[in-house]
């Protein structure tokens, strides 16, 4: 049997399974990540992210994805991102009642991040059900995060999912 022909965005060594708004979502946690890490004003995070990492200004340095699939993710990942920067003393506060025993301090930046990110989607987007945010960020906590973080994601967005729907 023949081999499927390479799709119109696959180039050797890019990933090609995953959708636009599932890399918008890896992609806005990696600037999470790197400002929790770093600091700053979110503008500065995104200028230093994009200089640093798209496949069109770094090809040597560039996140394993093609041009065209980080174009396409771009403009969600800097959405949610900005997103999650303006409401973060929101969801932080709210986090911080559900993550029972735990403080944000105390998290992994990537589960804190992911949390984040679903958080403010369940809040925030209307276009994305609330159970879709907290898939995905099950998904992503399974290949970002360490081998506790599915269930100490799901533990806290369930949680938090559980608290907006009695206050609803």
């Amino acid at each position: 049997m023949a081999a499927d022909p390479p799709r119109e965005d696959s180039e050797p060594g890019r990933r090609a399974a995953a959708g636009p708004r599932r890399l918008a979502r890896e992609l806005a946690l990696r600037l999470l990540f790197q400002r929790d890490l770093e600091g700053g004003p979110p503008e500065a995070t995104t200028e230093a992210f994009e200089a640093a990492f798209s496949p069109e200004n770094d090809p040597e340095n560039a996140l394993a994805l093609s041009a065209r699939q980080f174009r396409r993710a771009w403009p969600l990942a800097r959405e949610l991102f900005f997103g999650v920067a303006a409401a973060q003393a929101e969801l932080d506060a709210e986090i911080g009642r559900a993550a029972v025993n735990w403080t944000l301090a105390r998290m992994s930046p990537v589960d804190r991040g992911l949390i984040r990110l679903a958080y403010y989607e369940m809040l925030h987007r209307e276009d994305i059900p609330a159970r879709v945010s907290l898939n995905e960020a099950l998904e992503i906590a399974k290949s970002y995060g360490d081998n506790d973080s599915p269930a100490f994601v799901n533990g806290v967005l369930d949680r938090l999912l559980r608290a907006s729907a009695a206050s609803a």
